[in-house]
């Protein structure tokens, strides 16, 4: 009885010792787990430097713990540590991809990183990638989401997008949210309204965006307060001006943003010190009433930004300006017959540029080749000189074999005559000189050089020197094209501000040369007959 009681104890023994190993063993794994827990984990990891930090995060990331990602993609941006931030990349972080993408100067791996994070829904690589689509529907889809979610470039992209190239009914829900903190879609909505002769709704986005302290709307509400529209009549009643004014320039605007525009290219012009000793007069503008003048920036399917002058054509009355300047909406600036067109993106400079158009000064960058030779072959413009190619004068020189080598005015030109084997050395400046066309206005340019020169030795320590150069006006022609100075000038690009003393020279001889003559009236003659008004036309034709 005895030895059965000491088995059964021995039994039970070891049944209390394997559940007290199971209990432990349990407990030993549930502390395990505890001390691998994210309420753990994530704070402890602050405590720790990378990569330890890392380390520590790893099995929760891999566990799919979002927090942890979160946290080990900001470890991996901001200790900059290639290997963590590549990790949460393809672990799912659309911000390392983003962040890995922003600093690669690698265009494929950008795109792929950028793609990959966009489709994980971050926004600013939705707005990134959507700025690297080639295709107008992707690159409008991806800036859309990016928008829809809030992100505040993409919203002001989309409001400017649409704004430009779509109907104003999608335009103003997409200003309408960019206007809340951007004042320039503020701007943009106020002149939408503005022309849906919304006048209220417009004052108020003009208000909105002037208290974001943006000039033109702080200028728009000055203008609505002090000014009115006219009707195109009020042309007829402009003052005439005095006898200084060669040319008298009206200015024109066809819309608010236009007149403010206007506005503020007259105030420019009266300040260009470099313009001040031409015998120009620019005239206020006049704001005129809407449809006064309709524009088109593929005005007679050229291109180009123009209106129909017809209207005021039609009002047969002798005008007090010689040349006018339309302010229009949209579309290629330029000069057609005393008128000048400009667009609201126009800068200053390119009215400067278009300006000296005026006295039939041509561009000095290689024109098109129907422009090129029309001006190359009347060659009338003031800061234009031709002359053939050098082979062609060469050969006209020589009655034998000629071999010439011209490069610039300081190489050497060499002409072996095999008739009688004398060697004849000129300088191509030599040779270049004695072919100008017209010569007469080749010795006006190098009088007008000289006396810019003198003055220069005598008035400065560095005198900036200037002599005739090659421009490329008349680049694919049968002739060469000079300009007055070597110098790149506001005629070969319009942002250069480089006016030379030796262009407003010419420029002020071109003016007093034709003071007074209306190339307007044949622009309004022109109108007239295109329109079989032959008496309108024959009226500003004989003025």
């Amino acid at each position: 009885m005895d030895a059965t009681q000491d088995s059964e104890r021995v039994n039970l023994t070891i049944k209390y010792l394997k559940i007290l190993l199971g209990v432990c063993g349990i407990c030993f794994f549930l502390q395990a787990d505890n001390c691998h827990s994210p309420k753990r984990v994530l704070p402890q990891h602050l405590e720790l430097q990378n990569p330890q930090s890392g380390y520590l995060l790893y099995p929760l990331v891999k566990r799919g713990n979002t927090d942890a990602l979160s946290a080990l993609t900001k470890l991996a941006i901001d200790s900059d540590d290639q290997y963590w931030l590549a990790l949460s990349g393809k672990l799912g972080s659309s911000g390392a991809l983003y962040y890995a993408a922003m600093r690669s100067q690698n265009p494929v791996e950008i795109e792929a990183w950028l793609k990959t994070s966009a489709e994980l829904g971050h926004t600013q690589s939705q707005f990134e990638y959507a700025l690297l689509q080639v295709s107008k529907d992707e690159k409008r889809r991806w800036m859309q989401k990016s928008a829809e979610a809030g992100y505040e470039p993409a919203i002001i992209s989309m409001a400017k997008y649409i704004f430009e190239s779509e109907d104003n009914s999608q335009a103003l829900i997409w200003l309408k949210k960019a206007a809340e903190f951007d004042a320039s879609s503020a701007f943009k909505l106020a002149n939408l309204y503005w022309k849906k002769g919304k006048a209220e709704k417009a004052k108020i986005y003009f208000d909105k965006a002037a208290q974001q302290d943006f000039g033109s709307a702080k200028t728009a509400l000055r203008v609505i307060k002090q000014h009115k529209m006219e009707p195109l009549r009020s042309l007829l009643s402009v003052p005439v001006q005095g006898p200084n004014c060669a040319q008298t320039i009206q200015f024109v605007a066809t819309t608010l943003v236009s007149f403010i525009q206007a506005t503020s290219f007259q105030e420019q012009f009266e300040k260009d010190k470099r313009l001040a000793d031409l015998p120009l007069c620019v005239l206020p503008p006049i704001w005129l009433q809407k449809d006064s003048l309709a524009c088109s920036n593929n005005f007679d399917n050229k291109a180009r930004l123009g209106c129909d002058l017809y209207p005021l054509s039609q009002l047969k009355t002798p005008l007090s300006f010689t040349h006018m300047i339309v302010f229009a909406e949209q579309g290629k600036a330029n000069v057609n017959n005393g008128v000048m067109f400009l667009d609201q993106s126009d800068a200053y400079s390119v009215f400067v540029h278009e300006l000296a158009h005026f006295a039939g000064f041509v561009d000095e960058y290689a024109l098109p080749d129907d422009l090129a030779n029309y001006h190359c072959s009347k060659n009338i413009a003031p800061n234009l000189l031709l002359s053939p190619l050098p082979e062609a004068f060469l050969s006209s020189q020589t009655a034998s074999e000629v071999k010439s080598e011209v490069n610039t005015p300081e190489t050497q030109v060499s002409i072996k005559k095999n008739n009688n084997n004398e060697n004849l050395q000129l300088t191509s400046e030599e040779v270049i000189k004695s072919r100008y066309v017209p010569l007469s206005r080749s010795n006006n340019w190098q009088r007008a050089l000289d006396a810019h020169n003198e003055l220069q030795i005598l008035e400065s320590n560095n005198p900036v020197l200037h002599h005739i150069a090659r421009s490329r006006t008349c680049k694919n022609t049968q002739y060469e094209s000079f300009k007055p100075t070597q110098q790149m000038t506001f005629l070969e690009y319009h942002d250069v501000p480089n006016i030379p003393k030796v262009y407003r020279t010419l420029w002020r001889q071109a003016l007093l040369r034709q003071a007074n003559y209306s190339a307007l009236n044949d622009n309004l003659a022109i109108s007239a007959f295109a329109n079989n008004d032959d008496i309108a036309g024959l009226f500003w034709s004989t003025l």
